[in-house]
């Protein structure tokens, strides 16, 4: 995996832990350029999710999700927003 999509992930929610999820094995084909992640509170409970990419036009970003699937944040990024 990427790990500036760890980053990604913990920019909206930098004071839980984030857990990353293993791809869908049915996906043909997984990408080290996208991940999911679990938002974990600190007695472990999943109280949400997050989903990053990363692709090859430098544009990155995430969706935060509560854990019914809502969205709760999410930013797209390129390389000069970043800076």
């Amino acid at each position: 995996m990427n790990p500036h999509l760890l980053t990604l992930a913990r920019l909206s929610c930098p004071s839980v832990t984030v857990k990353p999820v293993s791809h869908d094995q049915s996906d043909p084909q997984p990408s080290e350029d996208k991940a999911s992640f679990e938002v974990l509170a600190d007695d472990g409970k999943v109280i949400g999710y997050v989903k990053a990419w990363h692709d090859a036009t430098d544009y990155a970003g995430f969706v935060h999700f509560d854990p019914d699937g809502n969205i709760i944040d999410w930013k797209v990024f390129n390389e000069y927003s970043r800076q």
